[in-house]
């Protein structure tokens, strides 16, 4: 039975739909200041702070060289020839960890032993050829390291430092734990050839928004993979690639975050078979304003996204984040983003929605703000396809916790759909678009962003799957008092939708077909 909680709704809940076309957008990378003092902007500073130019120098239209890369060398810096030395340290020996860090030569392994560490300042590294490496990442909830566990704790470190904080190219950190950050677990700004490896990220309490913001943050950075790696209570986001080129993100784990997986303004990303449970939302896929980079290229397959149901507990006063916005209940969304392929993914059990489709005028209306970027503002060139949608998802938005102030867009869609109720449309549809881009597009057209939903494993009984919301037209008969129309603005489609069931578009992806 759907948990449809929405009776006492009214025309002036949807308000909010007017508010979501206007919110103020801050870009998540908001501070650009290591805590080294540093100053670190890409492609500027981080040739002086690590050695080496950040540029790869590589072939921009070789896609699957970089993706293929797998961890190996892709840019201009290797260690090949050179004088490679390993530093050895042991739980107790953590101020004389930190003051090797400090003058660190390049292409140094840094082995630590099983055990804990214990720290009062962020592990600084400026250096080029850098490899971290403990003894294993541990459990869940292991704040402490154990025969076979390396945990690096921070709960008593300096306010506002990072575990981590890197730039240099070719750095690895694997096999290790760190544990109550006070900001980002491990930040890697403006590098080159970046693995992380059998890493966790921990905060040992769930649901805190003075929990650091992010788990594993490598930023304005070139050829980067994450695999087998463990995110845990972000208060923004566990896993998170921004700004970057080339980028694999497989086979981790994320959860009891705000957004398990974030992959915001990067080009060229293959995303496969992670599991996101239990965040506020669960993988996402968008562009924001003000940022050069227009994300472009995205691959997502293969990853688990059901059960995101955690209420969203973002600081609103620290962070102004787009995730901080997001209803609990959201399986995956896109934003701003374009030729993004979601292919053999599973969805269910999502309580306001397994996959939505938003312009990025839903969270800045100012055109203008957006010419950084290219004016990256419209989605466009979305193809879903061959995923299993389980059921369950779309019938308790924001777990009933509605706030048109802090969640506007969630309040604005649990008001529509409680009028829906009343014409018996009984919860979100599996794909919801908004319906703005493109910009001042013919409403008569369908599908005018080419969105295609094609070939994709369905609940038993569904009618419709697929909703063009006409955000900006239902706002406007809202505001006056009209709910019957707001409603009737909106479309709904059965999956088999001609204009739907499109086959992708032109050129195809190619990201990820060396890999498995």
């Amino acid at each position: 039975m759907p948990r449809l909680q929405w009776s006492r709704a009214t025309s002036a809940t949807l308000l909010a739909l007017v508010a979501a076309l206007s919110l103020s957008a801050c870009s998540d990378d908001d501070d650009n200041t290591p805590d080294s003092g540093v100053k670190v902007d890409a492609g500027t500073d981080a040739g002086s702070d690590a050695g080496t130019n950040t540029d790869a120098g590589s072939d921009a239209g070789s896609v699957d060289t970089g993706i293929a890369w797998d961890g190996g060398s892709a840019g201009t810096f290797s260690c090949e020839g050179k004088t490679q030395a390993t530093l050895n340290f042991a739980p107790g020996q953590e101020e004389a960890l930190q003051d090797q860090v400090n003058t660190l030569a390049e292409c140094t392994t840094i082995q630590l032993a099983a055990g804990t560490y214990t720290f009062d300042n962020a592990i600084t590294i400026r250096q080029n050829g850098i490899t971290l490496a403990g003894a294993g990442k541990g459990t869940k909830g292991e704040g402490t390291g154990g025969a076979s566990s390396t945990v690096l704790v921070f709960t008593n470190a300096a306010a506002n430092s990072n575990g981590l904080d890197v730039v240099g190219n070719r750095f690895e950190v694997r096999d290790l734990a760190v544990w109550n950050a006070k900001k980002d677990a491990i930040r890697v700004e403006s590098s080159v050839d970046v693995v992380m490896r059998r890493v966790r990220t921990e905060w040992a309490e769930a649901d805190k928004e003075s929990n650091g913001k992010y788990g594993l943050y490598p930023v304005k950075s070139k050829y980067v993979l994450i695999e087998d790696c463990e995110a845990y209570n972000a208060a923004d986001a566990g896993i998170y690639v921004g700004q970057t080129e080339y980028a694999v993100v497989r086979n981790n784990v994320a959860k009891q975050n705000v957004a398990g997986i974030e992959i915001e303004n990067t080009k060229y990303a293959y995303v496969l078979g992670n599991t996101a449970q239990d965040n506020t939302t669960g993988l996402v896929v968008f562009d924001l304003p003000g940022n050069p980079i227009k994300g472009t290229d995205i691959r997502v397959k293969n990853n688990t996204i059901t059960g995101n149901n955690r209420n969203n507990f973002a600081s609103v006063a620290a962070s102004s984040s787009t995730v901080s916005q997001v209803p609990a209940g959201t399986g995956t969304f896109m934003l701003a983003s374009r030729r993004v392929e979601l292919t053999g993914n599973t969805w269910g059990n999502n309580n306001t929605v397994d996959v939505a489709v938003l312009s990025g005028l839903a969270i800045e209306d100012d055109v203008t703000l957006w010419e950084a970027g290219g004016f990256n503002f419209a989605s466009a060139d979305v193809y879903i396809h061959h995923n299993t949608f389980q059921g369950g998802s779309g019938d308790s938005v924001d777990n009933g916790n509605l706030s048109p102030q802090l969640r506007p867009l969630g309040a604005a869609l649990a008001a529509l759909y409680a009028y829906g109720e009343t014409q018996g449309t009984l919860g979100v549809e599996h794909l919801v678009w908004d319906g703005l881009d493109p910009y001042g597009h013919d409403r008569a057209l369908v599908n005018p962003i080419n969105i295609c939903f094609a070939n994709n494993t369905l609940p038993s009984g569904t009618t419709t799957a697929i909703v063009d919301l006409d955000l900006q037209a239902a706002a406007t008969l809202a505001t006056q008092g009209n709910l019957p129309g707001a409603w009737g603005r909106t479309r709904h489609y059965a999956a088999t939708k001609a204009e739907f069931a499109c086959s992708g578009f032109s050129p195809a992806l190619t990201i990820g077909d060396f890999i498995q």
